[in-house]
């Protein structure tokens, strides 16, 4: 059997060319061109580089530009901290044996304390907490206002009671600025 596309001689039960690997039975091609020999390549004027083996790199990908905070925001920021600080010592507090009340000003606090320095660090997994964000606001102030005064003033009541009633008035002043009230 001869090959229709080389014109090689195989077997005659062979179902592809020995030769150029086209279907012995397939319908005639036009015979194969000869091969030219490639073209030489300019000479580089530097030295290439080896070529770099390994996984293929991730593609380039831009930053997101960091988002600037307003002053209410850093507020917000820095009243939640404080929080934060106030109610991991009266959870400690409350778990080493002093009254409940330091137990349960330290879950309130620092409840509220990761409230409020998520909505400001994680604004978009937030979304649904910023519509009532103002009154949550308002709430967290009077809140910690009265509790730190009671806490900074009485007896059993909590600890760092000073911490708290700073970090109410902080939530205060952001929650004016944000409302226009003061500039």
């Amino acid at each position: 059997m001869k090959c229709s596309r080389c014109g090689t001689e195989s077997a005659d039960d062979s179902t592809y060319c020995s030769e150029c690997g086209a279907i012995m039975n397939a319908p005639p091609l036009p015979p194969l061109a000869a091969e030219e020999p490639p073209e030489p390549a300019a000479a580089p004027s530097e030295t290439p580089y080896p070529p770099i083996f390994g996984p293929p790199r991730p593609p380039h990908r831009e930053k997101a530009p960091v988002r600037s905070l307003d002053l209410a925001e850093l507020l917000f920021l820095i009243s939640g901290l404080m929080l934060l600080a106030a109610g991991f010592q009266n959870l400690g507090a409350g778990v080493a044996g002093l009254p409940v009340q330091y137990l349960l000003l330290g879950i309130v606090a620092t409840l509220f304390g990761l409230v409020q320095t998520a909505l400001v660090v994680m604004p978009g997994m937030m979304s649904d907490l910023e519509r009532s964000s103002g009154t949550m606001m308002v709430v967290t102030a009077l809140l910690f206002l009265i509790w730190g005064m009671a806490a900074a003033f009485g007896t059993n009541v909590g600890a760092f009671g000073g911490v708290v009633v700073a970090a109410g008035l902080a939530t205060s002043l952001g929650l004016m600025l944000r409302e226009g009230m003061i500039r």
